[in-house]
């Protein structure tokens, strides 16, 4: 009896735990306002959302097959997506010289951050460690909050239409 009760407030725990997380608030969940991307750059949200509408998009990893093809998607319809202001940062998982050279092999125009100690993916709830974030597509707000996420990908679903289809970039003033 006693095991039972064990599994069963195991169960309830986690099952409380992930209500907490799911149901977080937009103003707890803000994207970091001063960063450095991988060559050590310093981004400032507030300039890079002056004029833009700011896209972050995780990477499981830097072999993740599935991730490398979103990029190469999202590389192809920057046009289209720049008819809505929108600009990219990618949040990688990993030591910095293995992400420098994911990064110069994919030419993806935008910086790309480390996701040191998963610091920023853990504000979001992406954080899979030791060595994962959970695939995302995020829109934020201009203070940082989260306008619209999807999350995951598979090798038959891609983020970029989920994307497209929500900021209707074509009908776009």
């Amino acid at each position: 009896m006693k095991v039972l009760d064990l599994k069963q407030t195991k169960i309830s725990i986690i099952f409380l735990s992930f209500l907490l997380t799911a149901n977080l608030n937009a103003s707890e969940t803000r994207f970091p306002r001063n960063i450095s991307d991988i060559n050590d750059d310093k981004l400032s949200f507030s300039i890079l959302t002056k004029d833009k509408i700011v896209c972050l998009i995780t990477i499981k990893s830097i072999t993740c097959p599935i991730c490398i093809e979103q990029l190469e998607r999202i590389k192809k319809k920057v046009l289209n997506f720049e008819k809505c202001n929108l600009t990219f940062i990618v949040l990688a998982p990993g030591p910095l010289k293995g992400i420098k050279a994911f990064a110069k092999k994919m030419k993806f125009p935008f910086p790309f951050i480390q996701d040191k100690n998963f610091s920023i993916s853990k504000i979001f709830n992406l954080d899979n460690p030791p060595f994962e974030i959970m695939p995302a597509v995020i829109l934020f707000e201009k203070n940082g909050a989260v306008k619209w996420r999807q999350l995951g990908r598979s090798f038959d679903y891609f983020s970029d239409q989920a994307l497209e289809d929500y900021l209707d970039c074509e009908n776009w003033i």
